[in-house]
C-alpha cells in the first residue's frame, strides 16, 4: 500500500521503477506475491493483496471502520444499596466523554466519569463513581459503556448490587 501511495507521488521514484521495476520493487521490500500482482498490471489481483494489508492493520479498524466498544472487565464487581463506588472498567475504543451505567429489568443508572485512559485505543479504562440508589432492586445486573457518538459495549453480569 504504501509502495503504491510513493509512487503516485514520488517522481524520482516513478523514474526507478520505469527503469528497474523489479529491482525498485525489490528495494521497498515488496513480497513475491505483491510484485507479481503489480507486474501483471491488472487491478484486480493487486485490489485482493490490498483489501488483505488493510484488513490486518488496527489502524484500518479504528478509522475507517467503526470500531466495536469493548468492555472487559469492572472493578470492583459489588456494591450495597445507597452507597458510592469508585468504579473502575477496563475495554477496548472507550473514548473522551464515554459513561457506564449499569442495567437490570429497563433501569438504568449512570455513573459519573471521572477520566478515560487510552481513549479510542485498545486498552481504555473508565474510571467513574456510581452512586447507587437506596431504593436499587438487589441482583445482578449488565454493565454498558457509551460512547458520545452512540456506540456501546455491554458486559452482562457485570456488577452484582447485594
Amino acid at each position: 500500500m504504501h509502495f503504491i501511495s510513493d509512487l503516485i507521488r514520488n517522481p524520482e521514484l516513478q523514474r526507478q521503477f520505469s527503469k528497474d521495476p523489479d529491482g525498485t520493487m525489490v528495494n521497498a521490500n515488496l513480497s513475491e506475491a505483491q510484485r507479481e500482482a503489480l507486474n501483471k498490471g491488472q487491478l484486480e489481483p493487486v485490489m485482493k493483496l490490498l483489501k488483505t494489508e488493510l484488513a490486518s492493520l488496527e489502524l484500518f479498524a479504528v478509522v475507517w471502520v467503526k470500531a466495536v466498544v469493548q468492555v472487559n472487565s469492572a472493578t470492583p464487581d459489588m456494591g450495597a444499596c445507597g452507597k458510592s463506588v469508585q468504579l473502575r472498567v477496563e475495554g477496548d475504543f472507550f473514548t473522551t466523554g464515554a459513561f457506564a451505567a449499569i442495567k437490570l429489568s429497563g433501569m438504568d443508572v449512570p455513573a459519573v466519569t471521572q477520566s478515560v485512559e487510552n481513549p479510542g485505543g485498545r486498552g481504555s479504562v473508565l474510571n467513574c463513581t456510581l452512586n447507587v440508589p437506596s431504593n436499587a432492586p438487589l441482583g445482578v445486573y449488565d454493565l454498558a459503556v457509551v460512547n458520545p457518538d452512540g456506540h456501546y459495549g455491554l458486559l452482562p453480569q457485570a456488577f452484582t448490587i447485594a
